[in-house]
């Protein structure tokens, strides 16, 4: 079984999604725990308590990257 046999299987399409909602998740988040618990509750400064959201904001468009596809993001060839 290929790479490309299991990213067209039931189970791989449903890893990725996974994978999206879970990149999806480290996206938003963080933002929205920084801004309602990070600083007041907690008691981080604020650089540190946006550079943990910027990390793991990053982490997610990685995470978004691997689970569509570097291939989606090419450009695709203009017909002459």
């Amino acid at each position: 079984m290929g790479a490309d046999s299991f990213r067209d299987s039931e189970v791989g399409k449903l890893v990725r999604g996974l994978a999206v909602v879970i990149a999806a998740v480290l996206m938003i988040l963080p933002a929205y725990i920084n801004y309602e618990l990070g600083i007041t509750k907690f008691g981080f400064e604020a650089v540190s308590s946006m550079s943990i959201s910027l990390m793991l904001f990053a982490i997610g468009i990685i995470l978004f990257i691997i689970a569509v596809g570097p291939e989606k993001f090419n450009p695709k060839a203009q017909p002459k």
